[in-house]
């Protein structure tokens, strides 16, 4: 009943922006009757009005094909009008962007009313992510109730510490299924074996309407593997996403555009950067490079403003050797959290990443992206085990998925595999979600490098 009242609420208001838009632009009724039963049933059959649990980068990408197939269909079945084809272009243009901002805003203001009641079975690091996603993405109506605690699992130190949610044990899940009256099931233990899963599903069957389970995954899982009905067995093909020619091409434009724009902001960063120093008597050069791992392993070396203390290296080996626990803290995460070598002014510019800005000449000698793999440095190679062919098969970006989901606050294991993981689902899409979340990231100073 809620999501009917919601499909038709959305409806009526988009049709009014519709028949809006089309006044404007004085299109006759035959005209704007046809465009209209086309962009509605296009839209439509992508899915727009039906609630699911995505996020809002899912629904832009789906009503940008529905833009797409719109645009192609109105140049059909508006013949011999074709004088009009560019008015419905600005039209559809225009819809697309109502489309987008009306949905997510009717699910922020119907979030209490809409949201599915959830509850997540683990308490890992996986099943607190799951969580903080939901939480912080008002756009997927998941309000996550809490989280059971099932066989041996580790809690995942932010949980602990996170007061929002709640904990419950294994024996209370039947009771919190009814008690809390949820709608939905996620199932976020992927290191749990078959009979473990078995008997999480036997417990929860038929007591909830969506059940969705977290996969272990690993190189031959990603978001354009296909699921292949073979005879009644059901089989996973593995697939990576690739960038063809054009998108190589577009990718190249948008990184010499930004490296443009980066060096010309370099000049007064630069300077600023040089008075503080001399302010605080520090007068060592402020750039250093440092060679790292690029493309296909070759070596090169990235430039960056120095935010440490002269001879920053072999102060490390002294810490090190010093202090057992600085060692290893370093040897575990590559680097460390409360590092006694940042300067003043290299703290300020670590929190604001702007120690990194230098590298926008490494995009222009073509050496970097824009967004990429963290580019790591040479002694890394072994630790990063099987993640490393992954990486080297991409230009190292200024940044990545690592620094767009949690930056600091992710280990040395994760940042692979979330580069890994950029490398197997590859597209221009998924760089423009990593820039966007990266700039809000640095806005709001989380997990700072």
């Amino acid at each position: 009943m809620k999501e009917n009242f919601y499909a038709v609420l959305l409806f009526i208001i988009e049709t009014f922006f519709f028949y809006l838009f089309s006044s404007v632009f004085h299109l006759n009724d035959g005209i704007l009757w046809q465009i209209g039963a086309i962009w509605f049933i296009v839209i439509f059959i992508f899915k727009h009005y039906k609630i699911e649990s995505t996020l809002v980068w899912d629904e832009i990408r789906s009503d940008a094909k529905a833009f797409i197939y719109f645009c192609a269909l109105s140049l059909v079945f508006i013949y011999p009008n074709w004088n009009y084809f560019p008015i419905i272009i600005c039209v559809g243009f225009f819809q697309f962007f109502v489309s987008v901002f009306v949905n997510r805003l009717l699910r922020i203001m119907l979030r209490k009313w809409l949201a599915r009641k959830t509850l997540v079975i683990g308490t890992g690091n996986h099943a607190y992510r799951i969580g903080t996603i939901s939480h912080n993405n008002r756009f997927a109506l998941t309000d996550v109730t809490g989280f059971v605690k099932m066989y041996d699992e580790v809690y995942a130190d932010e949980l602990r510490k996170n007061e929002k949610f709640n904990i419950y044990e294994s024996s209370e899940l039947e009771e919190i299924l009814i008690q809390e009256k949820i709608d939905q099931v996620i199932i976020a233990i992927p290191n749990a074996t078959k009979d473990q899963i078995d008997n999480v599903s036997k417990r929860i069957f038929g007591k909830v309407n969506i059940v969705k389970i977290l996969p272990e995954l690993n190189f031959t899982m990603t978001f354009n593997s296909k699921v292949n009905d073979y005879d009644g067995e059901l089989l996973i093909s593995t697939s990576r996403g690739k960038l063809g020619f054009i998108e190589r091409i577009i990718k190249r434009i948008i990184d010499i555009c930004a490296g443009i724009v980066g060096c010309v902001l370099l000049i007064p960063l630069t300077l600023f950067v040089s008075h503080k120093n001399k302010k605080n008597g520090d007068t060592e050069p402020i750039f250093f490079k440092q060679e790292r791992i690029g493309k296909d392993g070759k070596p090169i070396y990235i430039y960056k403003y120095r935010s440490m203390i002269p001879n920053a290296e072999k102060v490390l080996e002294e810490l090190m050797e010093k202090d057992p626990e600085i060692k290893r803290e370093y040897l575990e995460n590559k680097k460390l959290i409360n590092d006694p070598r940042i300067t003043e002014v290299g703290h300020f510019l670590r929190k604001s990443s702007l120690d990194e800005f230098p590298q926008f000449i490494n995009v222009i000698k073509g050496e970097m992206s824009l967004v990429g793999p963290r580019p790591y440095l040479p002694r890394e190679k072994i630790d990063m085990d099987i993640y490393y062919e992954s990486v080297i098969a991409c230009k190292p970006g200024i940044t990545g998925m690592w620094q767009a989901n949690g930056r600091n606050d992710i280990g040395f294991k994760d940042r692979c595999q979330l580069d890994d993981y950029y490398y197997r689902n590859w597209s221009l899409g998924l760089d423009l979600v990593i820039i966007y979340k990266t700039v809000k990231s640095v806005i709001y100073g989380k997990g700072a490098l």
